[in-house]
């Protein structure tokens, strides 16, 4: 899956199920109230946004993106060079 036909699925369900299905898991930070948890998907990354307000744990957003910028709140703590 490529980053257009990511982003042309509609549901937030649906794309946090290809996040479970074709993601790699690669650290999760704080952000207000919010877990947000990083996946490599191959060619991109993806955030999954998890409120923890909630006890059940809902998904409140899922983005990708390739931009460097938005990684930056992961890149310290953490090693990209072993994906490329």
């Amino acid at each position: 899956m490529n980053l257009y036909e990511f982003n042309s699925i509609l549901s937030i369900d649906d794309r946090a199920q290809a996040v479970w299905d074709e993601g790699q898991f690669i650290s999760s930070r704080l952000d207000g109230v919010y877990r947000v948890c990083l996946y490599y998907m191959g060619n991109f990354f993806a955030e999954v946004w998890v409120s923890s307000c909630n006890s059940d744990g809902s998904i409140c957003h899922v983005r990708a993106f390739k931009s460097r910028r938005l990684l930056e709140p992961y890149l310290s703590p953490i090693d990209l060079s072993t994906l490329f």
